[in-house]
């Protein structure tokens, strides 16, 4: 086996040497290409370098003058200079579809005479007055443009395609929009006296007028060394990105506090920033804690006294929202867990989600069969019950389901409700009893739904609490209860086996 992929592996450098002797990358595929001409005997080219981490296209050199067909999507090229693909006289195909391009240079298909389709789809296109050139040379040459490339920047031209476009859509006098403005680190950083810790800001580079700046609580940052704080300069990378560091060493508590990276531009300003917290060797925690509850198992990391916890919801949820579900936990100054929310989470229980969802439901004549059959289904499974919000959610779906009882009288064969509303100025106590009743007909032969033939009714009289007949009855339940001294009760009852 060895020796068969040693030979393939030959066998396609030696193709790729044959057609393609002068290209570097041996990963890349150099194959011939037969013409949809009979006529036509001259040799064409394809080249195929596709998902190879590539930062900048090839040297034109480098391949031969009979390429046809150029793929080089997938790659991580994020700018297109002038003269890029000069001497490719015969390509007729470009394919830099699924890179990091936002910039295309005046000029960077300079030479391509030959050329009939073009893959320009990025996630980053800015789409400006410097790429009108680009619009009019798609038109000269006529050329086919992928349904892909589209433009992603500026907003109000989001998903416009090539094609569509229209000369005078493509402005620079709009708020200013930037396909990358970056800060590293990101999130805000927890550090010691002492500590080293260097900033790095990155931004697209629309035009020479764009600069970056740095502040600390609004206030500018300049190289400053007897404070450790050192500012490099600006450098310009591949004509598209610009990019800035800032290094604080030997960190003191007045590094604490807000930290943003400034652009400025002839288009307009922008900002990113981040937060230092400077931390004292006898800083106050929270203890790391497990917590089990009915929303799933969470392991609280060591928190800093003053800041939040957050950690992903345990169980999954069902919906579709972009935006992960958190629980978060505080801990307070004085290095104790203190509130906490866990709403965002579902129960970790099926059977107590299932019972949430139904009460998320909306109620009415024509929906409370349909819900009343599902929490009959449920209700069978009684022995699940092991959560207190399982019998708070029950609850809570019969007292609706009882409002519209003089509506739908019978929800389902083995529930039976009843709401009633008493005046107890001389009542003692109300005695309600669930009469199971065999049905009519004698029950079809399944053992496993047998007793959703029996037939459930209610009857309730008032009584002497005292001498109550409870076991003048053959009741499926029953429930006894003293009169409170009000003016008015209102008593809603639901039995179900």
């Amino acid at each position: 086996m060895k020796v068969l992929l040693v030979l393939c592996a030959a066998l396609a450098g030696a193709f790729s040497s044959r057609y393609c002797p002068e290209l570097m990358i041996d990963s890349c595929r150099c194959v011939s290409e037969r013409s949809k001409e009979f006529n036509r005997q001259s040799l064409r080219v394809k080249v195929a370098c596709e998902d190879k981490d590539l930062t900048e296209t090839m040297q034109p050199s480098s391949l031969p003058n009979t390429t046809v067909s150029l793929i080089l999507s997938n790659n991580k090229i994020s700018a297109l200079k002038n003269n890029s693909f000069l001497g490719l006289k015969a390509l007729e195909r470009l394919d830099l579809s699924s890179n990091l391009i936002s910039r295309i240079a005046p000029g960077a298909f300079h030479g391509l005479t030959a050329l009939r389709r073009l893959h320009v789809g990025t996630d980053y296109l800015f789409c400006d007055c410097q790429l009108r050139w680009l619009l009019s040379w798609i038109r000269s040459q006529a050329l086919r443009v992928g349904n892909e490339s589209v433009c992603v920047y500026p907003t109000r031209l989001h998903g416009l395609g090539l094609r569509s476009l229209q000369e005078n859509q493509l402005t620079c006098d709009g708020p200013l929009e930037l396909p990358v403005l970056q800060l590293i680190p990101t999130q805000r950083q927890l550090v010691f006296r002492g500590d080293r810790l260097p900033l790095q800001c990155a931004a697209s580079y629309l035009d020479p007028s764009v600069r970056l700046s740095w502040s600390h609580e609004h206030r500018p940052i300049h190289t400053l060394e007897d404070r450790g704080l050192y500012v490099e300069d600006s450098i310009i990378h591949d004509c598209c990105l610009i990019t800035s560091e800032l290094i604080l060493s030997n960190i003191d508590a007045g590094v604490s506090g807000n930290w943003q990276c400034h652009v400025t531009s002839s288009r307009g300003n922008s900002s990113i920033g981040m937060e230092i917290v400077v931390l004292e060797t006898t800083a106050l925690y929270c203890a790391a804690e497990r917590v089990s509850s009915n929303k799933g198992d969470f392991r609280w990391p060591k928190t800093l006294a003053g800041f939040m916890a957050f950690l992903p919801c345990a169980v999954s949820s069902s919906s579709s929202a972009p935006q992960e579900k958190r629980a978060w936990r505080r801990c307070d100054r004085t290095g104790r867990w203190a509130e906490d929310d866990y709403n965002q989470c579902s129960y970790a229980s099926q059977f107590t989600r299932s019972l949430h969802e139904l009460t998320q439901m909306s109620v009415n004549v024509s929906s409370a069969l349909m819900l009343a059959q599902q929490l009959s289904s449920l209700t069978s499974r009684a022995a699940l019950f092991g959560d207190m919000m399982d019998v708070i959610f029950v609850t809570h779906l019969v007292e609706r389901l009882t409002r519209l009882v003089d509506h739908v009288r019978e929800v389902s064969a083995n529930i039976a409700l009843e709401a009633l509303v008493l005046r107890p100025a001389a009542l003692m106590g109300l005695l309600c009893t669930v009469v199971q009743r065999p049905p009519l007909l004698p029950p079809v032969a399944d053992a496993g739904h047998g007793e959703h033939n029996t037939l459930l009714n209610f009857r309730c009289h008032t009584v002497n609490v005292s001498g109550s007949p409870m076991g003048q009855l053959s009741q499926a339940a029953s429930v006894l209860f003293k009169c409170m001294k009000t003016d008015r009760i209102s008593v809603f009852f639901v039995a179900f086996v």
